[in-house]
C-alpha cells in the first residue's frame, strides 16, 4: 500500500541482468526550502553503480552536470544534500515546483524542472532580468486572515486571490530597518509562545522567529524578529507598497512568502540578484480574477 508521499511518484523496476536498456525515472514535487534535504522515492539498491552522489543535468544542451551527494534517510530511501541548494538556485527552482528525473547511465540523471502550472524552465543561468514563472491552473481561494490596516491595503488585498491563507501589511520605511516585524496574525496552528518560521521572496530563504505576544487583549498577534532585519535588507525592499504575507507551509515548519504591491506604477524589489524580476505589481492593473499562486 502506497502512502500519500508516494502518490504520482513511480520508479520503474531495474532490470538486474543489465542497465543497458534499463532507464530509472520518477517525479519529484519540491516542497521545501533549498535548505533541507531533497528526498527522492528511490533507495541506494535501485542506483546503478551505488555512487554516493548523482550527477545532475538539466536538458540546456551545456552538459555541465550539478554533482549532488546522499544520505539514507531512515525510511530507506535517499535525500540529496550537498550540492543540492546549489543546483536549487542556479536553476531558480521554486516551491511547487516539479522536477522529472531520467536516468542517463553511471551517475547522471537528467532533471527536467516544470512550475506548478506545467510551464518548463528556461534553463536561464542566474538571470535577475527573467521574468518569474507565469502561474495557470484552478486555485482554492484562500481569505485574508487580517483586517488591512489602510485603505491601499484594503484595495490590495481585494484583489489578491491566492490558494494560501494570507495577511497583507503596509510597508513603511520604518518597519523595513526595523529587527521586529510587528502586529503578526497568531496562526491558527501555532499552539504555543514562540515558533521558528522561514521568510522566502524569490530565492532568498530566511530564518526567523515567531513570538506570540502576551496578553488577553493581544494575544491574537505576535512579532516576527531573528531574522526580518536581515530578510529585509536581502530583499532591499523599498517603502510605500503593501505586503503580501502568503502562509505557503505549516510543515514541518512554518514558511512565509512575501510578495509586494502598490497602487501606482512599478516598483522592484532592488538589485539583489535574485529578486529583480519579482516586479511589485500594480494593484490598479490586476484583472478581476487575477490568480497569484506561486511560490515565488
Amino acid at each position: 500500500m502506497t502512502s500519500s508521499k508516494d502518490k504520482g511518484k513511480r520508479v520503474q523496476a531495474m532490470d538486474n541482468g543489465t542497465t543497458q536498456n534499463y532507464k530509472m525515472r520518477f517525479l519529484k514535487p519540491v516542497i521545501r526550502p533549498s535548505m533541507f534535504k531533497l528526498s527522492l522515492p528511490i533507495t541506494p539498491d535501485e542506483l546503478p553503480n551505488r555512487t554516493p552522489y548523482l550527477d545532475l543535468v538539466v536538458p540546456d544542451g551545456r552538459n555541465n552536470p550539478c554533482r549532488c551527494f546522499w544520505t539514507q534517510l531512515q525510511s530507506g530511501k535517499i535525500a540529496l544534500t550537498r550540492g543540492w541548494e546549489e543546483f536549487y538556485q542556479m536553476y531558480k527552482i521554486n516551491l511547487d515546483s516539479m522536477l522529472y528525473f531520467t536516468h542517463k547511465g553511471n551517475s547522471n540523471f537528467q532533471v527536467r524542472i516544470f512550475d506548478f502550472g506545467g510551464i518548463e524552465n528556461s534553463y536561464q543561468l542566474c538571470d535577475p532580468e527573467e521574468p518569474p514563472y507565469v502561474r495557470t491552473g484552478n486555485y482554492e481561494i484562500a481569505k485574508c486572515i487580517n483586517i488591512p490596516p489602510s485603505a491601499s491595503a484594503r484595495a490590495v488585498a481585494a484583489k489578491v486571490k491566492s490558494k494560501w491563507p494570507f495577511f497583507v501589511m503596509d510597508l513603511t520605511a520604518r518597519m523595513m530597518s526595523s529587527r521586529l516585524l510587528p502586529n503578526v496574525p497568531h496562526l491558527s496552528h501555532f499552539t504555543g509562545q514562540r515558533h521558528p518560521i522561514i521568510l522566502t521572496h524569490g530565492h532568498i530563504q530566511v530564518k526567523a522567529t515567531y513570538t506570540r505576544y502576551s496578553g488577553k487583549r493581544d494575544g491574537s498577534f505576535g512579532v516576527i524578529s531573528g531574522g526580518w532585519e536581515n530578510f529585509a535588507s536581502l530583499c532591499n525592499f523599498e517603502p510605500g507598497g503593501v505586503g503580501v504575507f502568503e502562509v505557503i507551509s505549516k510543515e514541518p515548519v512554518t514558511i512565509i512568502q512575501i510578495k509586494g504591491y502598490r497602487l501606482n506604477g512599478m516598483l522592484t524589489s532592488g538589485e539583489d540578484g535574485g529578486c529583480r524580476g519579482h516586479a511589485w505589481q500594480s494593484s490598479a492593473s490586476l484583472p478581476a480574477n487575477f490568480v497569484d499562486g506561486g511560490a515565488g
